[in-house]
């Protein structure tokens, strides 16, 4: 265990004294464990996995499998939208026969212009993006505002 905590305070960037730190225990207790003097204990193994929850409590103690837990997550940009199939503009004749403008067809999404056409404006915009990264880490994207 002493060779998989210090692949760990590695691989996190972590000095032993910051780790002892964030899991609530004494320094001199990891700087035993890492030294080989003493084999962590429950509480000890509680309170990193607590801390930690990404890692692999199986890596730690037996050394199989990988370091951090494999996270499934829904992929919100690859979800099915139903959406009407957009159709090429077929040419309007008048009784002259000369072409006139046909409409545009409507992007499968809402823009302004498609909620004005259908009755209704839109009154939402978004205020605030947060994109959460594996590290318990967010950033937040606030998008500018429209020039009307």
């Amino acid at each position: 265990m002493t060779e998989r905590l210090t692949q760990f305070l590695t691989a996190e960037q972590l000095s032993p004294t910051r780790f002892a730190d964030l899991i609530g225990v004494q320094p001199s207790g990891v700087s035993h464990i890492l030294s080989g003097r003493n084999k962590p204990g429950y509480d000890f193994m509680e309170k990193f996995i607590k801390r930690f929850p990404a890692v692999n409590i199986e890596w730690f103690i037996t050394g199989k499998g990988k370091m951090y837990k494999e996270r499934v997550m829904p992929d919100l940009f690859n979800i099915p939208i139903a959406t009407p199939p957009v159709e090429a503009p077929t040419p309007i004749l008048n009784t002259e026969e000369k072409p006139v403008e046909a409409p545009i067809p409507l992007p499968p999404y809402p823009t302004e212009a498609a909620t004005q056409l259908s009755g209704r404006i839109m009154e939402k915009d978004v205020e605030k993006v947060i994109i959460f990264y594996t590290d318990n880490t967010f950033s937040a994207y606030s998008p500018n505002k429209r020039k009307e």
